[in-house]
């Protein structure tokens, strides 16, 4: 299984610390200075399908998520020979016409540096995944593009989620363990209205669907 990562680096500090440990060999595409994470990751997803960078898993990490499992390529691998999966998360919910996942059936953890999340079930199908750590499968990247309409670094995630859902896909939490070094919540009040702003877009958009 050829292994792609991504990252959109807001810190190249961070970059080495947390995300460099984990990448070792495999090769690595950052993307800086966008306006959105949306079109960073675009970014990262064409160069990820094509040439000798063409991946058979793009792997998306927030620059502050270190996975400390020493086992989550064989769990990832595992997850991805089950059938038709679209992408894999290590926490998620159910769409209930928006972005809260957390508010609706969630499974999986995450070591944060305030607390550890741990939704009770760890693993199995979801809607909606959280973005700090994405892995898309060769048949999930045919079908995605990140909509640029979302501000910020907010409903990307989700709304990738619902793309592949709506093709047919599956969502899929694993049991990975990982430590998103974030103290939680909004870091800034334009992040918190960016959210808002992600909710209504998405709200909007598949709601109908």
């Amino acid at each position: 299984m050829k292994i792609v990562y991504g990252c959109c680096v807001g810190s190249w500090d961070r970059l080495q610390k947390y995300v460099l440990p984990v990448v070792k060999d495999n090769p690595l595409i950052t993307m800086t200075g966008q306006t959105s994470i949306a079109k960073a990751y675009n970014g990262i997803l064409d160069l990820a399908v094509s040439g000798e960078a063409a991946a058979d898993v793009l792997v998306l990490l927030h620059d502050d998520l270190e996975i400390t499992d020493p086992r989550w390529e064989e769990k990832l691998e595992n997850v991805l020979s089950m059938g038709e999966i679209g992408i894999v998360g290590i926490a998620g919910g159910t769409n209930c016409n928006g972005i809260a996942w957390w508010n609706h059936s969630p499974i999986g953890h995450q070591q944060t540096d305030v607390m550890l999340l741990d939704f009770g079930v760890r693993s199995g199908f979801a809607d909606l995944l959280e973005g700090s750590l994405l892995a898309i499968s060769a048949k999930g990247m045919g079908y995605l593009y990140f909509d640029t309409q979302y501000p910020g670094f907010h409903g990307y995630d989700v709304d990738a989620c619902a793309q592949l859902n709506n093709a047919g896909l599956n969502v899929v939490v694993a049991d990975i363990d990982t430590h998103h070094h974030t103290p939680m919540g909004f870091k800034s009040e334009e992040s918190h209205q960016d959210w808002w702003k992600a909710d209504q877009i998405f709200r909007a958009k598949w709601e109908q669907q």
